[in-house]
């Protein structure tokens, strides 16, 4: 009996040591609050996140307003419809390159406003002041779009410290008016986005653009750059960056930074295709199947309209004539011309282009003696081929004017493919025309993902020359003029959707 009380005391010291040890308080301490850490730095970490998130609403919400804004300037100043539908797609259609498409993710893509009717396609949340529609619209406020995209946001480790099903959702809201004010006619427009230089008229001699503008959609510092000793006279220039040096333009339109880019005019024109070897081709290749021109004149006719040229052309001399239709270069072929050799596409008997020797004729073109050309560089494997012309050659292309063709308007066209670089470390298919003062080009140079070195001097006979191309570098002086949809020229201008929130 007397050792109960000592057995029954040793459990009573162990818990009494128990309760007073205070290791391990730390721990405990810890592990209730890991809870609350976790749950602010994972708050933390997804604010970061939603706010990067935030910052590409914005800018697709801003892209799409101002794309649909300008489909229905442009529709307006064409005189065509465009429906509620037809803004919505494309609204929507610029969202989702950003990775915002409606109905993806529980994403919402709005666009409000009104279309071309002036139906409402939607109420704008706010009206904007001043209003600035032109008094084509059907009121106030009919030429402003506006495009709201919203997304729920997962809530993850955030979820710990913020109330029960609690889910945020991130909103961005652009709006952009219909901007159908006159802007000068461009005959120049250099696509390229962020390329320096992309309009370069760096080198020497004086560039005049006589009643037509040019146009840059490089956001660059030097979008336009006029430097070196030469001269550039426009209507007005307009470029989404900036401009490095001076352009001399005309007051009512002025020199423009800060634009909207600019719509490729030729963006819907289909590349033209043809396994149809021109008539005439096998009567003059050598045994490399190429055509060699040394002198004399050589004539081609375009079967059925459109014929295919397999193999290079290279004209050291003579006189190559192409009567109308288009002639397409198939597998990265390329036409070259050196020397005082002559291209008359098609040949001419009046005064635009200046008159070719030999003059148009029946006999010369047998039941093909009206219409236009197109030349048209392809390769379905490769780089496109493409046109280089130095020296004292002498080029007149007189561009298909009837809206039957599909290529009306355009001169030479080459394949919308980014070329990869040649052997030698140069770009791999850009365009050289810098044949001096021999060069009248009635219509649009048009390639759209490379880049053009143009020297044309003072080609007074052409109504019309466009270049649109990727980059442009003016390597010497030249003459535009503007009167290019009497020619079937699609227009260039910076008609087009203008953020103002």
């Amino acid at each position: 009996m007397p050792k109960f009380p000592s057995i029954l005391k040793r459990p009573l010291r162990a818990i009494r040591r128990l309760i007073h040890d205070r290791r391990g308080a730390a721990a405990i301490m810890l592990a209730v609050a890991l809870s609350g850490i976790v749950g602010f730095a994972g708050l933390g970490t997804e604010v970061a996140a939603w706010y990067f998130t935030t910052r590409a609403m914005q800018g697709a919400a801003s892209s799409a307003a101002a794309s649909a804004a300008a489909e229905l300037a442009a529709a307006k100043v064409a005189g065509v419809s465009v429906t509620c539908d037809q803004l919505r797609h494309t609204g929507r259609a610029i969202a989702a390159t950003f990775n915002f498409a409606n109905g993806t993710n529980s994403t919402t893509v709005s666009v409000n406003g009104s279309d071309s009717s002036g139906t409402s396609c939607g109420t704008l949340t706010s009206t904007p002041n001043p209003t600035q529609c032109a008094p084509s619209f059907s009121s106030s406020t009919a030429c402003y779009i506006e495009v709201i995209i919203s997304q729920p946001q997962a809530a993850l480790l955030s979820a710990v410290v913020m109330p029960s099903g609690w889910t945020p959702t991130i909103t961005a809201r652009a709006e952009a008016q219909a901007n159908t004010g006159a802007t000068g006619t461009g005959c120049v427009l250099a696509l390229n986005g962020v390329a320096s230089r992309a309009a370069n008229a760096g080198g020497t001699g004086t560039l005049t653009f006589n009643g037509c503008s040019i146009y840059s959609n490089s956001n660059a510092s030097d979008g336009i750059y006029v430097g070196g000793s030469g001269v550039v006279s426009a209507q007005g220039a307009y470029v989404v960056g900036h401009v490095n040096g001076t352009v001399h333009t005309d007051p009512a339109y002025g020199t423009n930074t800060g634009v909207n880019p600019t719509v490729d005019p030729y963006a819907n024109v289909t590349m033209p295709s043809s396994s149809t070897t021109c008539s005439g081709w096998s009567n003059y290749v050598n045994g490399n199947g190429n055509l060699h021109i040394t002198n004399g004149t050589y004539t081609l006719t375009a079967a059925g309209g459109t014929c295919a040229l397999p193999n290079d052309i290279q004209m050291d001399g003579g006189t190559l004539t192409l009567c109308p239709g288009i002639y397409v270069f198939n597998g990265g072929h390329s036409l070259t011309m050196n020397s005082t050799s002559v291209l008359n596409a098609p040949p001419q008997a009046g005064p635009i282009p200046p008159a070719t020797t030999p003059p148009m004729s029946s006999t010369l073109c047998p039941n093909d003696t009206s219409g236009g050309v197109t030349i048209v560089f392809v390769n379905s494997s490769g780089n496109p081929g493409t046109i280089s012309v130095g020296g004292q050659a002498s080029v007149n292309i007189d561009a298909p004017s009837s809206t039957t063709v599909s290529t009306h308007g355009i001169a030479i066209f080459q394949q919308r493919t980014t070329c990869t670089t040649n052997g030698n470390g140069n770009g791999g298919c850009p365009a050289q025309l810098v044949g001096g003062g021999n060069q009248n080009v009635n219509g649009a140079i048009y390639f759209r993902n490379n880049a053009i070195s143009y020297a044309g001097g003072s080609s007074t006979g052409s109504q019309c020359t466009q270049i649109v191309a990727n980059t442009i570098t003016f390597t010497g002086g030249s003459t535009f003029n503007s009167d290019c949809q009497s020619l079937g020229g699609q227009t260039i201008n910076n008609t087009n959707g203008t953020l103002v929130m």
